[in-house]
């Protein structure tokens, strides 16, 4: 597995892991007092710190070189792995009903968190623009 690739995984299976405990956590507890759009913009702040962290930690880590092309697919592959477990997780607790998991987006709370998604998504970019800037 490529560098590029094995960063991408490990990106998705980080912000998934941190992403499921904190959902629960909101779920269970926020939710309830605050309504789930509150809630869910106290969540968003918290998971892209963690992603931007984890983001430069995996980039570092496996010498992911700044440039836009292996920093994008990066984070299109984290972003698509993060898609395909959100659906397949929703698709479990809702019963089978694959056409849910597309009507969620009506919901404010969660065009807020695919807001929060596509950010994480463009974290590689981001941050290899920086790189690049930095150096250049």
């Amino acid at each position: 597995m490529t560098p590029v690739l094995k960063a991408g995984f490990f990106y998705f299976l980080g912000v998934f892991a941190m992403g499921f405990i904190l959902g629960a956590l909101r779920r269970f507890f926020l939710v309830a007092y605050m309504g789930p759009v509150i809630a869910v913009l106290l969540e968003i702040p918290l998971m892209l710190l963690f992603a931007w962290h984890l983001c430069r930690l995996l980039t570092e880590k496996l010498e992911i070189p700044s440039d836009i092309s292996g920093r994008l697919v990066m984070g299109l592959i984290a972003f698509a792995c993060l898609m395909v477990g959100e659906f397949l997780v929703a698709v479990q607790l809702q019963d089978g009903r694959a056409t849910d998991f597309f009507m969620m987006f009506d919901l404010p709370e969660n065009r807020i968190g695919l807001g929060g998604q596509i950010a994480y998504a463009l974290f590689p970019v981001i941050q290899g623009y920086g790189q690049t800037k930095a150096s250049g």
